[in-house]
């Protein structure tokens, strides 16, 4: 699909760092500059996304109020900001992503009158686990960002399904799964020399995740633990507020020289050859890029069965999927996979192939960009 005249789409996106929603925005700029659009990306915090938007061409805005921090005055000032650089750019179409910067552009289009205003939910922050209060502001500004918005894409029908309650909205709503592109992978030695070059172990278990409370990160070090299995390897991909406890957990279980924490690594999904399986205990998870990515690296997948992921994942099928927070039965789903390698290549191969049908990025990109006309 190619438009025929020029639109400009401003994305806006809270966090310049590199997650799902980043991957997201990122996809979606690069694609809709490639298919004729004048792609823009406004965001709040500095990151590895700003880098790569850069590379690519797009064409970015520092919004330098927007971050994570909660304020009145610090909410104004952002969404001032917000506003001068609409007014400048005179978008068709404004596509938020991530809560607050979801909501900031859903209201700036309404405020300006955007032709379309397009918000992405990537997961709601209600579920998260916080004060009942907390909660109830979270899903009243999510129910403000759907009303104000033209449309509004969930990522999963898990997604879809948790907003069901809200009022006048459910016509306003598309399941639009995320999609992703076969990458160059590097081999499996190349990846493990890189990784952890002072391991042995003869079977790795990996996952790509930010160390936040939601992903759970401390039950895949219990189950890992309590592997019968030594020969084995953990690696964990990822930064954020968890590595301390984590650090300190890993001590406590006498298991450090077992488990690698790699902070964060560039291009992290070129290294999933390393792993003989990936594993995501997630409290919640909207969908998962790095489930797509492991399976488009025909990765064995042990995940948890919460929210969009049994949409990737079917239990036995092409993947395994087990209760979240359950060690002992992530510890054995785990153990079966190193004890029967012919089951675990048989889901990854299973898994391989419903991604590049189910979930390719082409598709996800068409669907979107067929809402902007």
């Amino acid at each position: 699909m190619n438009v025929t005249s020029p639109k400009t789409v401003l994305y806006v996106i809270t966090k310049g760092n590199w997650g799902g929603a980043q991957r997201y925005a990122y996809d979606l700029a690069v694609s809709a500059q490639e298919k004729g659009f004048a792609a823009h990306v406004a965001y709040g915090t500095d990151g590895e996304l700003i880098q790569r938007l850069t590379a690519a061409g797009v064409e970015t805005h520092h919004i330098r109020s927007m971050d994570n921090r909660i304020g009145f005055i610090n909410e104004i000032r952002s969404f001032r900001e917000l506003l001068r650089l609409v007014q400048k750019l005179r978008p068709d179409v404004i596509h938020g992503n991530s809560s607050k910067a979801g909501f900031f552009a859903a209201l700036a289009g309404r405020f300006l009158g955007v032709p379309k205003t397009i918000f992405t939910a990537h997961g709601w922050a209600f579920n998260e686990k916080r004060p009942w209060w907390q909660r109830d502001i979270f899903w009243l500004f999510h129910y403000a960002t759907i009303l104000f918005a033209s449309d509004t894409i969930c990522v999963s029908s898990a997604v879809r399904s948790d907003i069901r309650s809200m009022p006048f909205v459910q016509k306003k709503l598309v399941v639009i799964h995320n999609g992703v592109s076969p990458v160059t992978l590097l081999t499996k030695e190349v990846a493990r020399r890189q990784l952890a070059p002072n391991s042995s172990a003869h079977i790795w278990i990996g996952t790509v995740a930010e160390l936040h409370p939601t992903k759970q990160l401390h039950i895949l070090i219990e189950a890992f633990a309590a592997l019968s299995d030594q020969n084995t390897q953990l690696v964990i991909i990822g930064d954020g507020t968890e590595r301390v406890h984590l650090e300190a957990r890993i001590l406590d279980l006498h298991i450090g020289n077992r488990v690698q924490l790699c902070g964060h690594v560039p291009q992290a999904n070129t290294y999933l050859k390393a792993f003989d399986m990936f594993a995501l205990p997630s409290l919640s998870e909207a969908l998962g890029y790095v489930l797509l990515e492991a399976g488009a690296a025909e990765t064995a997948v042990v995940a948890s069965n919460v929210g969009g992921i049994p949409e990737i994942i079917t239990d036995g099928v092409t993947g395994t999927l087990v209760p979240s927070g359950d060690i002992p039965a992530l510890t054995s789903a785990i153990q079966n996979y190193i004890d029967h390698p012919e089951i675990r290549a048989k889901h990854a191969e299973a898994l391989k192939k419903t991604v590049l049908t189910d979930f390719s990025m082409v598709s996800m990109t068409e669907k979107t960009f067929a809402m902007y006309l």
